[in-house]
């Protein structure tokens, strides 16, 4: 009996030891329902919002705030993500996208990416490919990113989890000194320290955020989070956007 006693209560440590264990490690990162999946100004006037097999197409208003209801869905939208409406896409869902400018867009899956002439609107040939040193020299997040967007001057921001890192366009690198963790000395404002969903440039002097059913406005030439967010992403904020 004093055995069966001793066993139980070995098996009850290990199995509170793992579940201790898997819940550290699922701390490290944030879970929710995802909003935003990915998004992308597409720098014509249009921008698009990516989730599930879904894409929707707002008309991008900088002029006009987004308290206004100044922006909102194109009629028609959401459609559904296939070869009709983005030829030469095999995937159904996307981690990130990007405009790269020259024509070009990138969509990340997983640990691979696709270059998209959005001149053509297809899809390059030769893609999809892998992340890895040789097509991103010194990105380290070989296995995907959470979100990617291009603040202008020759520098693209990518991220995962709770850091960041600056890309030179040009110079076809990642910059020295990156990644760097996300905090309020990088990201003055930004509460979200652990990760976020994803990130597009409005081209308003504003950047914002969308992490599960909030986002936060963040201003460029600031360079932090404006004040009185997060906030809900709803009818009033984000009309269509829901969905």
């Amino acid at each position: 009996m004093m055995k069966a006693r001793i066993g139980m209560a070995i098996f009850a440590a290990v199995v509170l030891g793992l579940t201790l264990g898997v819940g550290a490690v699922q701390a490290e990162r944030y879970d929710h329902e995802k909003q935003v999946g990915a998004a992308v100004n597409w720098g014509n006037g249009k921008a698009y919002f990516f989730k599930g097999g879904q894409y929707l197409r707002y008309t991008v208003r900088p002029d006009l705030d987004d308290e206004v209801l100044g922006d909102r869905p194109d009629p028609g939208y959401p459609k559904p993500i296939n070869q009709e409406t983005w030829p030469g896409l095999p995937w159904k869902d996307v981690d990130a996208v990007v405009n790269w400018g020259g024509g070009i867009a990138c969509f990340f899956k997983g640990g691979e990416f696709i270059r998209y002439n959005m001149k053509l609107d297809k899809a390059e040939p030769d893609t999809p490919m892998p992340i890895n040193e040789y097509t991103w020299p010194g990105l380290p997040w070989t296995d995907g990113i959470d979100a990617a967007v291009n603040l202008g001057k020759g520098k693209v921001y990518f991220f995962k989890g709770g850091e960041y890192l600056r890309y030179d366009i040009e110079e076809n690198k990642v910059d020295m000194g990156y990644p760097k963790p996300i905090n309020d000395a990088t990201w003055p404002g930004m509460i979200w320290t652990d990760g976020i969903d994803d990130v597009i440039n409005w081209g308003n002097g504003k950047l914002y955020f969308f992490r599960g059913d909030q986002y936060i406005r963040y201003d460029i030439a600031d360079d932090r989070a404006d004040g009185g967010y997060p906030k809900k992403i709803n009818s009033q904020t984000w009309p269509g956007l829901v969905w």
